[in-house]
């Protein structure tokens, strides 16, 4: 009976990840370098609210002025770090953040000031028992978010998918996941069966059933502000996607 139960909470964790499971796997696969096996990735994701506000807001910037919106997110010492904004053109958008940390003395005895920056910006401060500064300093590069523009066809909405470019930048980086935010919001994430280059796919082969099949991708998509489910093989008319 006790096996049973500890099965079903190792089952939930592995198929229901939180965000703050989902950036420590990334971090633990960031320092192994190592990629998730397929059978590794979870079948839901949930992220916390401070991210879905900040997914919300440029979201609604980018459907406000059609120009592609992005930000990106570091871990910094224990810390989860999002950064600003960047606007791009209606077509591109590019990010460049840098996040640093750093510690110093503080009017408490016995303790030092963390405070991490975004671009030679305060990001936020707070005070940390001597004993429990690390020996090394770690900030680590996890993920980009952007946006896409809608497009408006015959009086319908429709929005790019990833684009070739997207896929490149994912493939050709070192980060595992990046996500894009349409009326919806998608997550891809590498696996060791993922290339290390895309040799021979084409714009018009992107599709959920190409990604997961062909590039060895997790595919994840949910509504703002809930929850992401993970994507299985589907039959060609039910997987039409609108590329960029």
């Amino acid at each position: 009976m006790l096996a049973k139960i500890l099965s079903f909470f190792v089952e939930d964790e592995r198929t229901d990840f939180s965000f703050y499971r989902l950036y420590t796997k990334l971090k633990q696969w960031a320092k192994e370098g190592t990629l998730p096996w397929e059978h590794e990735l979870p079948q839901s994701i949930s992220f916390e609210p401070n991210f879905w506000k900040k997914v919300i807001e440029i979201h609604k910037a980018t459907k406000g002025d059609n120009h592609e919106r992005a930000f990106s997110v570091f871990w910094a010492d224990g810390e989860l770090v999002i950064t600003g904004v960047t606007k791009g053109s209606t077509s591109s958008v590019t990010t460049n953040s840098v996040v640093g940390v750093k510690y110093s003395p503080s009017r408490h005895k016995g303790y030092l000031t963390k405070t991490i920056t975004v671009d030679s910006n305060t990001y936020s401060t707070k005070e940390v028992y001597h004993k429990n500064v690390p020996s090394q300093l770690e900030v680590k590069y996890l993920f980009n978010v952007h946006t896409h523009p809608r497009k408006v066809i015959n009086n319908n909405d429709y929005y790019g998918f990833f684009s070739i470019t997207d896929l490149n930048s994912l493939i050709n980086s070192n980060a595992i996941i990046t996500g894009m935010i349409t009326d919806k919001f998608w997550l891809l994430v590498k696996t060791n069966k993922s290339p290390k280059a895309l040799n021979n796919y084409e714009q018009n082969e992107v599709n959920t059933n190409s990604l997961i099949e062909k590039i060895r991708l997790g595919v994840y998509s949910g509504d703002l502000g809930g929850k992401l489910h993970r994507h299985t093989l589907q039959l060609p008319t039910d997987n039409v996607q609108v590329s960029t």
